[in-house]
């Protein structure tokens, strides 16, 4: 698939896609080419809290470098931030789940790995509403539960089910995208919600939600990490600016680690949450390491990627390291 051409959201996460490109990486340059970038720039995604766009430091290390970013966001979730590296309109997706970035690739996205994080502790649950008599896993049966399809939220769920032996078939599995659930949730459309942090803290604070089940509680080895993705094109034209980028953001992120609720504050600025859900945020203290993809990356994701794909999360194997690129 041509890194011109526009994959529809609907393709992007469907079951029945085009193979992935697996085509060795070819040596890689220091600076843009027309098909692979501008040089001298670089387009960057972010979220809905952004502590290295709102800081200005990661901005202002790769200014020093000759390299000038433009941010484009701020994406709710990986899946839309993906979709603007294939469609042309950013460089790198901001750090988001693997698994819908797996989907993506199975989906025919010509993307490739250039890094990828791990976070302690794991914070994603799946949250439930007060006065919807659930207490338990074991409570979702006949309820609608909210997920991102092919991401975090299904995984989770999934995982959850799994666990307490409560059969696929009967909990109503809800697909939208956080702000939609976020909606849903709040006037009682649905019952449970299976989401990350930021949002999972706006339902527990607004809403009054729940968590009957936590990641990092019950399950005992990382299924999805955190990952930057370039189209494959990019990759192959420009292994200088991306291993400038990944620097920029490791030290971006080792600074949160030593300031997470500062940093929360500063990223805030982008999604103006209230008070009390950046407090309920900064308690956690979530620590984040972020590397360039080597052979223990490879394999980490490669094991959540066959847990996945044995679930039928993902709709086939994926062979992580023909779509990774280590630099």
């Amino acid at each position: 698939m041509s890194a011109r051409t526009t994959v529809s959201r609907r393709t992007f996460l469907s079951a029945a896609g085009a193979a992935a490109l697996s085509v060795p990486l070819a040596a890689c340059g220091a600076t843009a080419a027309s098909d692979g970038g501008t040089p001298g720039k670089v387009r960057l995604t972010y979220g809905t809290i952004s502590v290295p766009k709102s800081r200005g430091v990661l901005e202002k290390t790769l200014k020093d470098q000759g390299i000038t970013v433009e941010w484009v966001g701020p994406f709710p979730n990986h899946a839309p931030s993906m979709q603007a590296v294939v469609g042309g309109s950013a460089d790198f997706s901001f750090g988001g789940s693997t698994t819908p970035a797996d989907q993506a690739i199975l989906s025919g996205a010509g993307l490739v790995y250039v890094a990828w994080g791990a976070s302690t502790p794991r914070t994603t649950a799946i949250v439930a509403r007060p006065g919807s008599g659930i207490s338990h896993v074991s409570d979702l049966v006949g309820k609608g539960v909210a997920v991102n399809k092919a991401g975090l939220g299904e995984f989770l769920l999934v995982a959850a089910l799994e666990k307490y032996n409560v059969p696929k078939e009967r909990v109503k599995f809800v697909y939208m995208n956080p702000p939609e659930a976020s909606a849903a949730f709040g006037s009682g459309q649905i019952d449970a919600w299976s989401i990350w942090q930021g949002f999972r803290e706006i339902a527990e604070v607004q809403y009054g939600a729940t968590p009957i089940f936590v990641d990092n509680d019950e399950l005992d080895f990382t299924i999805d990490f955190s990952s930057y993705l370039v189209r494959r094109d990019y990759a192959e034209k420009n292994a200088d600016v991306i291993r400038a980028v990944i620097k920029a953001f490791k030290e971006d992120y080792d600074w949160q680690n030593q300031h997470y609720a500062e940093s929360l504050r500063i990223g805030n600025t982008v999604s103006n949450y209230p008070g009390a859900v950046i407090d309920k945020m900064a308690a956690k203290n979530v620590q984040t390491t972020l590397s360039l993809m080597n052979d223990d990356g490879i394999a980490q994701l490669q094991r959540g990627a066959d847990w996945l794909a044995e679930r039928k999360i993902l709709t086939r194997k994926i062979d992580i390291a023909d779509h990774s690129v280590k630099l």
